[in-house]
């Protein structure tokens, strides 16, 4: 009998420590990525940039996203599902482990003192002892089936993990892009008083003139005329930038509130891009590493599934004492014990296992799309930047290049107007021209910070 319980036991050690995981094993994938941009850039060596937004040098916006990046609540969230992630392994490893429990009991119960065949010493009231330490089912991984539960798990937690990364990586691209919006609004609108006080100027010319009997009336219809427009254009402006701090606010975890940008603040507007970007950059961003967590999550439950084919192994088990005698209760006589393995084994199933595995499969197969396709657009992220940069270092060139000719022109035709050379409208044409077309480099400034915000972001957070 002992030897039958010797070899029961090194029987079920052996399926712990040998058992075999079935399902396919996950092997990283190798996407074969173009080894260079369509739009490369030609112009410097590999630098290093880790926190992205310092090359703006501004330290009011690092201050913004160090405190974005603690704060933010969305951040904050995923956090909290990580830690999730982590409490749901924990309770997958328990299942490599048998759950023990223990309890204690006292019974007292009265018997019949009236039945025969009692004797003169009979005692009617009886109490009892117990306590024992009980095993519930307990399955041994024969199959590995707890084992790929496990990988799966722990790539789930992997990817949750990637995606706090993604959430903390997006979080602080969106407070620098908000933070640009809010500094060019507020040149805008700096644009739009001198706007307002530049036709305030010339709206006094013209009734001087028209006082005076050497000008029109016409002209002072129109310098009153462009004037109100000039004040037109302030509100909405405003409007923009209480919407981008309340926004802003959001992004950093806080009540909406003003944000100072002072008289004298810098601004870099454009970002020198190292040439030579590697594509194999793509392989950091945390979308694309979290896309593959995700399939191995899934790849891996396809063992879970599969092993729902093959038999059970379990064992359940009591160990303890039972005593009429308190004083008895831990003696070894008192002592009892039980142990009970079980075999389970599907028979039939009406096609849920297969259906169980098929859905696996599919699941697994819908995980390696989502990567493939999570680098696809990657790829095209960076190439539209590197575009987008191109196309907007030509046209910030040219607009710079049309000021100059704007401002010259205006001088000229100022010159003229206040010598009675000329009407009031051919000057009013070039200067509506002139400010439009500062407005206009205001706004491509912005997009070309904008556009190093997505290039760094598209690259999984710069380029290293």
């Amino acid at each position: 009998m002992k030897s039958v319980s010797y070899a029961l036991l090194l029987a079920v050690v052996a399926a712990m420590i040998n058992g075999c995981a079935v399902g396919p094993d996950f092997t990283s994938p190798k996407p074969d990525i173009p080894n260079e941009w369509k739009n490369k850039e030609q112009n410097s060596s590999l630098e290093m940039l880790s926190k992205w937004w310092e090359k703006l040098n501004d330290p009011e916006l690092n201050a913004l996203v160090e405190k974005g990046l603690n704060q933010n609540k969305e951040i904050a969230i995923a956090a909290a599902q990580n830690e999730i992630f982590m409490a749901q392994l924990g309770i997958v490893k328990s299942n490599f482990l048998p759950q023990i429990s223990a309890n204690g009991s006292v019974s007292r119960q009265k018997l019949s003192s009236t039945t025969s065949n009692r004797s003169s010493t009979f005692n009617d009231h009886a109490t009892s002892y117990g306590l024992n330490m009980a095993m519930s089912q307990f399955e041994i991984d024969f199959w590995g089936k707890f084992a790929r539960a496990e990988e799966s798990a722990k790539a789930s937690l992997l990817a949750s993990e990637y995606n706090h990364q993604l959430i903390r990586s997006s979080i602080a691209a969106n407070i620098v892009m908000s933070y640009n919006s809010l500094l060019t609004q507020h040149k805008l609108l700096e644009n739009g008083h001198n706007n307002v006080s530049l036709a305030e100027q010339i709206a006094s010319i013209a009734q001087a003139k028209w006082d005076q009997g050497v000008g029109s009336y016409q002209d002072v219809l129109q310098a009153r005329a462009a004037v109100d427009e000039a004040r037109s254009i302030i509100p909405p402006i405003e409007a923009k930038i209480s919407a981008l701090e309340n926004a802003l606010s959001v992004l950093i975890g806080e009540f909406p509130k003003e944000f100072e940008i002072g008289e004298n603040h810098t601004v870099v507007f454009s970002i020198e891009v190292p040439a030579g970007l590697p594509s194999t950059l793509l392989k950091r961003r945390p979308d694309i590493l979290a896309a593959e967590s995700s399939w191995h999550a899934a790849n891996a439950s396809i063992g879970v599934a599969k092993a729902e084919y093959f038999p059970s192994f379990s064992l359940t088990g009591l160990l303890g004492f039972q005593s009429a005698d308190l004083s008895k209760l831990i003696q070894s006589p008192s002592s009892i014990w039980q142990i009970t393995p079980a075999v389970t084994l599907p028979i039939f199933t009406a096609g849920r296992v297969e259906n169980q595995v098929n859905v696996a499969k599919a699941q697994t197969k819908e995980a390696q799309a989502r990567y493939e396709q999570t680098i696809l657009v990657a790829f095209s992220e960076v190439e539209n930047a590197l575009k987008e940069r191109r196309t907007l270092l030509a046209e910030g060139k040219a607009l710079a290049s049309a000021q100059k000719q704007y401002i010259q022109a205006e001088t000229l035709t100022k010159v003229e107007y206040d010598n009675g050379k000329t009407g009031y409208l051919p000057l009013l044409i070039i200067r509506q021209s002139r400010l439009s077309n500062e407005n206009q480099i205001v706004i491509n400034e912005e997009a070309t910070r904008q556009n190093f915000v997505k290039l760094c972001k598209a690259l999984g957070g710069g380029w290293e």
